[in-house]
């Protein structure tokens, strides 16, 4: 049996969102500081990532509820919104992985598809 499944990803806590990063080979420096978008605007981030491409996109943690925001540096453009996707992509996929090993299952297969998505084949034996 195959499913597919659409999900929107709140992000929580840093280190899983660190890894993240790492994971994805990114540069990043972890320090609370501002971050100025191209249009002048200032935002306190908490976790700053640059790719190879020139794109930088900064991580804002929630107080309360530790979900993370991501702001690209050049608002408007294509490149932050992409490196922030590839992030958060790559936090899923992890995320996902280690839900289902925690119910028994075991990863089989991790495939990057064309349009960029991740399909993930698992199975548990009963």
């Amino acid at each position: 049996m195959s499913q597919s499944a659409g999900i929107e990803i709140v992000v929580v806590g840093m280190a899983a969102l660190v890894q993240a990063v790492v994971d994805c080979g990114l540069e990043y420096a972890a320090s609370r500081q501002t971050l100025t978008t191209e249009d002048g605007a200032k935002h306190t981030v908490d976790l700053v990532v640059h790719d190879e491409h020139g794109a930088t996109v900064g991580v804002q943690l929630d107080a309360k509820t530790q979900a993370a925001k991501f702001i690209a540096k050049d608002c408007h453009g294509t490149k932050g919104k992409a490196l922030a996707g590839r992030i958060a992509q790559r936090y899923a996929t992890s995320r996902a992985i280690e839900e289902l090993r925690q119910k028994g299952y075991q990863l089989v297969k991790e495939e990057k598809q064309r349009d960029g998505s991740v399909k993930l084949v698992a199975s548990r034996w009963k």
